[in-house]
């Protein structure tokens, strides 16, 4: 059973190599997101500054 994904919206503040980002969530957290695999074979770009919609899913204890 996967866990709960919640959707936040946030800033693109940096761009890191391999297709990861930071992102500073509306609520002021900052994460490091990545861009999934239909956006990368898509040839989409990602700029800093670009607004996104975020997934974030909860990781489970082991």
């Amino acid at each position: 059973m996967k866990g709960q994904k919640w959707i936040h919206e946030g800033l693109i503040t940096e761009s890191l190599p391999n297709g990861m980002f930071w992102v500073r969530l509306d609520n002021e957290d900052l994460i490091i997101g990545y861009v999934s695999r239909r956006i990368r074979c898509s040839s989409i770009r990602i700029l800093q500054g670009d607004r996104v919609k975020i997934e974030v899913s909860q990781r489970e204890a082991i």
